[in-house]
């Protein structure tokens, strides 16, 4: 992907508190993209833990599965008209999430409420997710399996993020 075209925070002066809710039974990952387009790890949200963070408007989010990477779709909750309630993600990348004014309600003003979700998979990526998860890659070359899917199931995942929201610049 072109440096132009990646998905990054622009500057604005409108704070936000969001409220990420992990509604899944998976450990997420929260990313923010910085303005040079660079995915920031921000935070790890346990299944049905929440977390609270200070942000502004035109500041993208996304969230994936602390295992997998895989993205993990979020959806505003704070929003009343049920045809856009869904409609939390931008048109250009399905998974990401950038806070907009129609996000917050006067009844809680500077406060966007995003639920995380589980991501609908494959079952050939839900099961490899799992054998990941349950065997070690010791064990996974131990398995009565072809080499090309052993191959598939060790070869490491690359990370979606280009630093730590602590080495912040």
């Amino acid at each position: 992907m072109n440096n132009d075209q990646r998905v990054r925070s622009r500057n604005d002066d409108i704070p936000v508190t969001i409220n990420f809710i992990n509604e899944s039974n998976w450990k997420a990952l929260l990313l923010w993209c910085d303005y040079e387009g660079r995915r920031v790890l921000y935070a790890s949200i346990g299944a049905g833990r929440s977390c609270s963070l200070f942000s502004f408007l035109t500041h993208p989010w996304l969230a994936v599965d602390s295992t997998s990477f895989y993205p993990m779709p979020l959806r505003v909750t704070t929003r009343k008209e049920p045809s856009n309630a869904l409609d939390a993600t931008s048109t250009d990348s399905p998974s990401v999430f950038t806070p907009i004014e129609q996000y917050i309600s006067p009844q809680t003003p500077g406060l966007i409420c995003v639920s995380i979700q589980l991501p609908v998979l494959s079952l050939a990526e839900l099961c490899k997710r799992r054998v990941q998860t349950v065997y070690a890659p010791e064990h996974i070359r131990q398995l009565d399996l072809p080499h090309f899917l052993i191959n598939s199931l060790l070869r490491p995942l690359a990370v979606p993020w280009d630093r730590l929201a602590t080495n912040r610049s």
